[in-house]
């Protein structure tokens, strides 16, 4: 093969779309709301939700799975960002399993959101506008 022939097929190969896997809930209500919020950010009908815009765990220490939806995580048709996203930050929304159901506990503004062990419950790390950290706990019933 000449270097000729191995560059041509390497860079059509390069200029296909990359297409992000849509993120995989482990729960019909998680995959509803995931649906629910692309649909919301992305009037045109052509968004999706990577995996790094969803975080299912126990937030609460209840036993049950509870979600998190970054906005950040919502790509709309190639290159476009979520309706629910500004300049720096997008729309983080924290939902709590009550019952069968995934109820909206808070909305915040961050840069990106991450969880790690905490105790009693894990601790939710945000990234305000300007880069500055905050963290939320759920605490006697809320989160502080």
């Amino acid at each position: 093969m000449t270097p000729r022939s191995f560059v041509l097929p390497l860079l059509a190969a390069l200029s296909l779309p990359l297409v992000a896997a849509p993120a995989a809930a482990t729960s019909k209500a998680a995959d509803y709301l995931i649906a629910e919020q692309v649909a919301e950010a992305c009037p045109n009908g052509d968004g999706h939700m990577t995996a790094a815009g969803v975080i299912e765990r126990d937030l609460t220490g209840d036993g049950k799975k509870d979600l998190i939806l970054s906005h950040d995580g919502i790509t709309c048709g190639d290159v476009g960002r979520s309706d629910f996203c500004g300049a720096q930050a997008c729309s983080v929304l924290i939902y709590v399993r009550r019952g069968a159901l995934l109820k909206l506990e808070r909305e915040e503004l961050s840069i990106g959101v991450s969880v790690t062990d905490g105790t009693p419950t894990p601790i939710i790390h945000l990234t305000a506008h300007g880069g500055a950290p905050s963290t939320l706990q759920w605490v006697d019933g809320g989160f502080r």
